[in-house]
């Protein structure tokens, strides 16, 4: 096996494991959008990058299936046919629409920060006409290539080019497409490739200028000595704006690393007529990994809060909350799991229990009852009143409920989180207290 061809079926192999990456990443941010649906998918943003994701996720496992789709015969070890070499181009030019997807997730940052739009607006006004543009659009080119034989094996995957394969070499076999098939190719790929390029770059170059300019009159009002209220004001607006425009580049900066690859093996093949082997395994290595990327930028601004709030949590405990969804109850299950999870000691370093805690609390309380108690019974027996007085209640302890839930009861449970239901640390009532009570009666 020569080197071409050791690179040609490593580009076919190699997407089964970064392909398998994005479905993972896009299938935990809808994962997360849809587990907090009742609020996520009220945001555009978040029914942006879930329509990203879905778009993600069918080309991902596209490209992880090309070793089962690319035609068998042609060199490298494959398993498909011409009939599964036209689905593979189906999916390919109906995936593109996750990357067309950044082109509004652009333009959405844009009109929310610099034109000040309300997401309302947003939604009414832009959304469904985009969301519509895509989806026909990229559908359409996927049914019309389809249709007219247009999808046909490159040296590393299924799309648009002459046919049958390596017509172009052998002046015996007549080619389809031989003259049309680059013009089908710029207006089927590279043309909305292209406009995504203009309109990403130019939206987020004037949301950079407008978070610089608002930067810079803050400066101004602080060295005006400007009311504290109006100051606060600015600040809190040139952050939102600021924190806006960095998770922009950065997914800007994931549609750059995973698209660039396709555009740079277009312009060569344009200028030398040559299909580079390393590019097209650059292209099938990257562009299967977007939604890999988006996941961790989607994760960021979640994951930093929650790090504020949790210093002691590990990566992994955070990741946890990121992504899994909040119970019935508005709480997230990692913080139910936290909560009966094990205790670093501080000053010794041991682990205890959070049971054995809300043991020690309880018994504190009902020692303090107890005293309270005995304190009552000696008034009442020293007082010289002959009016016979109402018994007191005697105030007892019952553990029928944890000591997690009599805080609660008072005020609720750090961030106004429920109980979690349990009848007592160990599931039923505390032997000690009823015999507590066995002896106060």
């Amino acid at each position: 096996m020569d080197t071409k061809t050791r690179i040609r079926t490593a580009g076919i192999y190699i997407p089964l494991l970064t392909g398998t990456l994005s479905v993972i990443g896009s299938g935990s941010i809808l994962y997360s959008i849809w587990a907090r649906r009742s609020t996520k998918l009220k945001d555009p943003q978040h029914r942006i990058l879930g329509m990203m994701s879905i778009f993600d996720i069918l080309y991902s496992i596209n490209k992880a299936l090309m070793f089962l789709t690319y035609p068998a015969g042609l060199g490298v070890p494959t398993f498909g046919n011409v009939a599964t070499c036209s689905l593979q181009g189906f999916f390919t030019q109906f995936g593109y629409a996750a990357g067309s997807y950044n082109l509004v997730l652009s333009l959405y940052y844009f009109l929310i920060i610099n034109k000040g739009m309300k997401k309302e607006e947003f939604a009414r006004v832009w959304e469904k006409v985009l969301h519509a543009i895509i989806v026909i659009c990229h559908l359409t080119f996927a049914i019309v290539g389809v249709s007219i034989g247009l999808f046909n094996p490159t040296p590393g995957f299924c799309y648009i080019i002459a046919g049958p394969y390596g017509c172009q070499n052998d002046p015996n076999v007549p080619c389809r497409f031989l003259d049309t098939a680059k013009y089908f190719y710029e207006a089927f790929a590279q043309a909305w490739i292209q406009l995504a390029y203009v309109v990403i770059i130019v939206t987020n170059l004037l949301i950079w200028l407008f978070v610089r300019r608002q930067e810079k009159e803050m400066e101004k009002y602080k060295t005006r000595s400007a009311a504290a209220e109006q100051l606060s004001d600015m600040e809190k607006k040139s952050s939102y704006a600021r924190s806006v425009f960095v998770q922009s580049i950065l997914y800007v900066g994931a549609f750059f690393l995973s698209w660039s690859w396709a555009t740079i093996f277009h312009l060569v093949n344009w200028i030398t007529g040559v299909s580079v082997p390393w590019i097209t395994l650059l292209i099938n290595t990257f562009l299967p990994l977007q939604g890999f990327f988006n996941a961790f930028i989607y994760a960021r601004p979640r994951y930093i809060r929650l790090k504020k709030k949790n210093g002691h949590m590990g990566f992994r405990q955070l990741i946890k909350l990121v992504f899994l969804p909040d119970d019935g109850r508005g709480k997230s299950t990692v913080a139910n799991q936290d909560r009966n999870s094990t205790l670093r000691n501080s000053s010794t370093g041991e682990v205890g229990s959070d049971r054995n805690v809300s043991k020690k609390d309880s018994n504190m309380f009902k020692s303090f009852l107890s005293s309270l108690n005995r304190k009552n019974n000696r008034e009442a027996s020293n007082t010289s009143v002959s009016v016979t007085e109402p018994k007191e209640k005697t105030i007892t302890w019952s553990d029928n409920k944890p000591a997690q839930e009599a805080d609660e009861e008072e005020g609720k449970t750090e961030e106004g989180e429920d109980t979690n239901g349990d009848v007592s640390p160990e599931g039923s009532s505390n032997p000690a207290v009823e015999e507590e009570k066995s002896e106060e009666g």
